[in-house]
């Protein structure tokens, strides 16, 4: 085969000048990529203007077997692109890394449109406020591999509106940005909805928790005991935290073999 044919997955950035004309030349000569990385760490506006939404536009008309997209410091990026990504049915894997303009009507579109999403993650997604996308991706239980960091609206009680996605859950990394802790009162009925709602963690092999309040009998509290089959977990900055539940979880988790 030419190796237009062969090529499935190709890195680009800064390099992309025009960004949309150079990107849809990109997406000609390889038709049958699937896996796509937009990285523009390092860029100046003297290196030419960004990728903006109507290039999203582009890939997602031109590239019908997309499955993995990583967008990283696309800081032009706004909901507009990200809801025309929802036309990219085979999406599985999506990676926003600073992404400042959009926020969680962008990632409700795209979740709506892109129900086999099974990997997702946000770093410092700062306007992501909303967190309806949580519950749609709960309801669809496909969500295999979630990372939430330094999103600063989004706490460790909304967690709760995966419902059902627990159950499928293998990887769990959840930052809260440690110089802007956005802090939620919930009532009664918020705190015994953790307690009381059955919580199966048993796919989840990985668990890295950085920043979080962990109540007893409350929020995330109520994950650790669950996690049966962890292999490795990850705590740093935990408030909250008791000996007890370091033991239940020993006992719990029988193949746990990394603990930091």
């Amino acid at each position: 085969l030419p190796i237009c044919e062969q090529r499935k997955f190709i890195r680009v950035g800064c390099g992309l000048d025009p960004a949309t004309e150079s990107l849809a030349s990109v997406c000609n000569r390889f038709p049958y990529l699937e896996r796509v990385e937009i990285i523009y760490s390092g860029w100046m506006s003297k290196l030419g203007k960004q990728l903006d939404d109507q290039g999203l536009r582009v890939l997602s008309s031109n590239c019908s077997l997309l499955k993995d997209l990583t967008l990283s410091y696309c800081t032009f990026i706004t909901d507009a692109g990200l809801s025309s990504l929802a036309s990219c049915s085979k999406l599985s894997a999506l990676k926003l890394n600073f992404a400042p303009r959009v926020t969680g009507c962008g990632i409700l579109s795209l979740v709506m449109g892109c129900k086999k999403l099974a990997v997702l993650h946000l770093v410092r997604c700062l306007n992501i406020s909303s967190v309806e996308w949580l519950e749609y991706l709960g309801k669809l239980e496909s969500l295999e591999d979630l990372c939430i960091k330094n999103c600063r609206a989004i706490g460790e009680g909304d967690l709760i509106k995966l419902g059902p996605s627990w159950r499928k859950l293998k990887q769990l990394q959840f930052e809260v940005d440690a110089n802007y802790r956005y802090m939620k009162f919930y009532d009664r009925l918020a705190i015994d909805r953790w307690q009381k709602q059955w919580i199966p963690c048993s796919s989840m092999l990985e668990l890295s928790l950085v920043n979080c309040i962990i109540s007893p009998g409350r929020g995330l509290a109520c994950v650790l005991g669950k996690c049966s089959n962890l292999e490795k977990i990850h705590l740093d900055m935990c408030v909250g935290l008791r000996d007890a539940d370091i033991v239940c979880l020993a006992h719990k988790s029988k193949n746990l073999r990394c603990i930091s």
